[in-house]
């Protein structure tokens, strides 16, 4: 969840033996949250493409958690670069889905993707929130997101980069794309 609309995490892949040795970690020095299984559905508006560019930097989204569904909008920055540092995150919570779903319709909305994950979430002082995911057709992520004002985007990238190094994770594999960018590269949606 952003911080005042911007949100700024790092991605890493892990393998099945890293995976649950830092869940290990987490539980001895975070807080566990929560587990849940989140259905996200990518679109885009075929007036404007948002896998037009190189390197998409929109995603528009219908999220569903439990028995709640929200809306969801990340414009990532710099705009249309591999590697972006944070994102500007809007979300508002729907109560009808078939509706929204027929409204995208009617506006010409394709679907593109639908990502499938099993989530553990833990806290680590009130600084990250931390994901621990298995992703359907993708395998395990770990996602580091900073709660806290660290100041700037700098800053709190940096301060994620060292959060990453101290749980023994190897930085260099950090990865630059999201989920539903991972996704369509391997159904061939994107090349």
């Amino acid at each position: 969840m952003a911080n005042n609309n911007i949100e700024i995490e790092i991605k890493i892949p892990l393998d099945e033996n890293v995976f649950f040795q830092i869940k290990e970690k987490l539980q001895k020095i975070a807080k566990f949250v929560k587990r849940s299984e989140q259905i996200d559905e990518y679109f885009t508006p075929l007036h404007r493409n948002f896998l037009d560019p190189k390197f998409p930097f929109e995603w528009l989204s219908i999220r569903r958690r439990g028995d709640k569904i929200f809306l969801n909008y990340k414009h990532y920055y710099p705009e249309n670069v591999e590697t972006t540092t944070h994102c500007d995150e809007f979300e508002t919570e729907i109560k009808n889905y078939d509706q929204l779903v027929k409204i995208f319709s009617v506006l010409n909305f394709k679907k593109l993707v639908t990502v499938e994950k099993e989530r553990e979430i833990f806290n680590y002082n009130d600084e990250f929130e931390i994901a621990l995911d298995r992703v359907k057709d993708l395998g395990l992520f770990m996602e580091i997101e900073a709660i806290k004002d660290f100041g700037s985007v700098e800053e709190t990238r940096k301060k994620l980069f060292e959060f990453a190094k101290s749980l023994g994770i190897d930085i260099s594999k950090t990865e630059k794309k999201g989920y539903p960018y991972l996704l369509m590269k391997k159904k061939g949606l994107i090349k």
